[in-house]
């Protein structure tokens, strides 16, 4: 290629260039090395280059070439085939030419170059009527004027007519010009590319009507579909058409209008019937027509707010299936939690499985549930029995205490002898798998609950009777416990119970030194446990003698204690005492391991043959109801004769001299050891009173914090700050601010408004 200047005779070099340019559009075959020589040598022609005539040359050859194309293809019955394969074969061709025109763009889009005159330098070339533009601008924007805007003008928008006629078939579900279609709309985009608003031909000829056209096609079918199909089936139509409206999107428009076209689709096939597909959904989830939940979630999840509704459904469907549970437990409950935990846990499990299958695992949908269970296991409106915390109390003593005392009692009441077997066994649940595994997931339900205090009430009480009575399956099944509690709720939560595990450590230390110094005291051990953090009834001793055979290996032990800890004091719990008594009337020897009342009571039959329950009570200090629960399982057993058949005050009991069992080692139960309602109603008294000293200090510290404060804020910044323990009530908050104010602690300043005092 030569770059020198030549002087060229515009005519003749510009009839050549013209030749050579239709071959290239019409395909006939050229090199356009030599096309490229020639464009470059008229721009750089001497004495004047030819730049602008031929930028004027090419536009008005274009201006023929388009005008007689655009009648070939308006003779086309399908316009749209016709128009696609010709801009497709223009729009190469006008890139050609732009490439050989490479250095004449060089000097018409940049005004103000050296080469180019100073009355040149203006916003159209010379005094055509086209504007400084590169020639494949050149080239779109006559193809706009002369094809696409003159069918649009002249001849009813035919080309878009058609190209909607045809997406209507194929949304018909019949053959459409596929490659064709692509080709047709995207030159929409194609055509204004070059210029300074790219996408607005598409969008006014193309992207707004479609809308309009997408709108009443599934407007008038999703009429016909709701009234004719059930709503499954109007789901699996919405679904399959807002699948292939995604696909045609991809296949036919830019990538611009895939979200309005599918807004447009789901408006009508969705929005407009969202409470239909709502209104359902209790009816999915009570069929179990969990295929159909998954439709519904897919397609409301869509709308604006549409899963809303659902969600709220969804939340009381589990709610009421949990609360479905409770009334059918009825007040078995307390006494067979297991029920309720197994039931609510498998519940829980098949809910968050729904969640992962169902509803794609969405964070919403889970929430739901966790508000479900949360209103499932603190409602006592449907049973007052499934008291939640309580309930889960007792499931975690059923899981860790040995179930061998449950098994010999059954057996007992049957044959009248013990079948007690290895304290060390495992207990039968273990046999259903491990405890602490089945408690990790106990723990599940746990954390729903708003009362944990009263949960911390019963475990605590719960716990101190399995290591005072040493019914516990092991102690790292215990710590297992305890670590996932402090796990949920902190150190503070579990600090007493850590302690109980540490008094018994401390004990068995104590006792080893006691047995050190004193050898002759043998099969005498003592629990020395911290009042503060172990939740034992002390008024339950009352006027209890001590049978005259211990006295001495106690008083001996009270004078080591405080020999080695002075100024404590020890206050004796007899009623959770046990011990051991050998029975030596009888064909052979019987070791009973009885309660310490029992003890005493054994003990009277050394000197008399028979005794009143009303004589038993007068020598040993009990009282009637507490003699009664002692020698019931005495009576049980046979080793005491009862005149009547329900023991009363009257009764009149002797020792049972025909007594014989398989067993020599006889363990003997006692109602003691099961809760009462006392203790029930102390616990509960307990917890609230707990309740109120936490809230007066929580009620301290917000106001020393923040000084002022008005009713409103106050309340509402002290349920903040104890909601993790449990849900305090406004009338006991505010009974804990007058209580505080009679303190003085609190000033009330106009009517409103609370000052710390300091």
């Amino acid at each position: 290629m030569s770059l020198r200047r030549k002087k060229i005779e515009f005519s003749s070099a510009f009839a050549q260039f013209e030749r050579d340019m239709h071959a290239i559009y019409t395909y006939s075959g050229l090199s356009g090395l030599d096309t490229y020589q020639l464009a470059y040598d008229l721009c750089n022609a001497t004495p004047n280059p030819y730049s602008q005539q031929l930028f004027i040359g090419i536009a008005e050859y274009l201006e023929t070439y388009t005008t007689g194309l655009r009648e070939v293809i308006l003779e086309h019955d399908d316009v749209v085939t016709a128009y696609a394969q010709a801009f497709e074969k223009y729009d190469v061709a006008s890139g050609i030419i732009s490439r050989v025109c490479e250095y004449l763009n060089k000097i018409i889009t940049q005004s103000n170059h050296s080469k180019i005159p100073a009355q040149s330098k203006r916003q159209n070339v010379g005094n055509s009527i086209y504007k400084r533009q590169t020639v494949q601008a050149l080239a779109l924007s006559i193809w706009k004027k002369n094809i696409f805007l003159y069918i649009r003008d002249h001849y009813n928008n035919r080309l878009i007519y058609q190209i909607f006629e045809h997406i209507r078939r194929d949304r018909d579900g019949f053959d459409a010009p596929y490659s064709s279609l692509k080709i047709a709309i995207t030159s929409l985009v194609q055509i204004n590319s070059l210029t300074d608003q790219p996408l607005h031909l598409y969008i006014e000829e193309f992207e707004r009507p479609y809308l309009v056209h997408t709108k009443r096609y599934y407007e008038a079918e999703a009429v016909r579909e709701i009234a004719n199909a059930s709503v499954s089936q109007f789901m699996t139509k919405a679904t399959q058409r807002l699948q292939q409206e995604s696909f045609r999107n991809y296949r036919y428009c830019h990538s611009t209008s895939h979200d309005r076209i599918l807004r447009e689709t789901e408006a009508q096939y969705i929005a407009a019937y969202q409470n239909v597909i709502q209104e359902d959904f209790v009816h999915m989830l009570n069929e179990n027509r969990y295929t159909d939940c998954t439709l519904a979630y897919s397609l409301l999840l869509r709308v604006p707010n549409g899963l809303k509704p659902i969600l709220a459904l969804y939340e009381t469907y589990v709610a009421n299936r949990g609360k479905n549970i409770l009334e059918k437990l009825g007040s078995t409950v307390s006494k067979n939690p297991k029920s309720y935990v197994e039931q609510l846990l498998e519940l829980h499990q098949k809910f968050y499985l729904v969640n992962k299958e169902t509803f794609a695992g969405n964070p919403t949908f889970t929430a739901a549930v966790d508000k479900a269970f949360r209103t499932i296991v603190n409602d006592t409106t449907v049973n007052p029995s499934a008291n939640g915390p309580e309930v889960l109390a007792r499931y975690c003593d059923s899981m860790l205490k040995r179930s061998t005392v449950k098994k010999e009692m059954a057996t007992s009441a049957a044959s009248g002898v013990s079948s007690k077997g290895s304290i060390r066994r495992r207990p039968a649940l273990g046999d259903e798998g491990d405890p602490t595994e089945t408690l990790t997931r106990m723990i599940t339900l746990f954390k729903y609950i708003d009362d944990k205090d009263v949960f911390q009430k019963f475990y605590a009480r719960l716990l101190a009777k399995r290591l005072i009575h040493a019914t516990s399956i092991s102690e790292e099944a215990e710590a297992t416990m305890i670590s996932q509690l402090k796990e949920t709720c902190g150190i503070e939560y579990t600090s007493k119970l850590h302690r109980m595990f540490t008094d018994m450590s401390l004990s068995a230390d104590l006792n080893l030194a006691f047995k050190s110094q004193e050898g002759d005291i043998k099969g005498f051990e003592m629990l020395v446990l911290t009042s503060g953090a172990w939740p034992l009834n002390q008024s339950m001793a009352g006027e209890f003698k001590v049978p005259e055979e211990l006295v001495k290996s106690i008083s001996k032990f009270e004078d080591f204690y405080k020999e080695k800890h002075s100024g404590r004091r020890l206050a004796w719990l007899w009623h959770l005492s046990r011990g051991e008594v050998r029975a030596t009337h009888l064909d052979k020897p019987y070791d009973l391991s009885v309660s310490l009342h029992q003890m005493a009571l054994v003990l009277l039959f050394n000197t008399v043959q028979s005794l009143s329950v009303k004589e038993m009570a007068a020598q040993t200090g009990l009282t009637i109801p507490d003699v009664l629960r002692s020698v019931k399982a005495l009576v049980d057993l046979g080793i005491f004769n009862s005149t009547e058949k329900k023991i009363s005050e009257s009764s009149e009991l002797s020792i049972n001299p025909e007594f014989t069992s398989k067993r020599t080692k006889i363990k003997v139960s006692t109602l003691v050891q099961a809760d009462t309602p006392q203790e029930n109603s102390a616990t509960r008294k307990a917890v609230e009173e707990d309740r109120r000293i936490i809230l007066q200090a929580a009620i301290v510290r917000v106001m020393k914090s923040r000084q002022i404060l008005s009713h409103q804020q106050l309340v509402q910044e002290v349920i903040d700050q104890t909601r993790s323990r449990f849900a305090p009530s406004v009338p006991l908050i505010k009974k804990c601010i007058e209580q505080l104010l009679e303190k003085q602690y609190i000033d009330r300043q106009d009517r409103d408004r609370y000052v710390y005092v300091a």
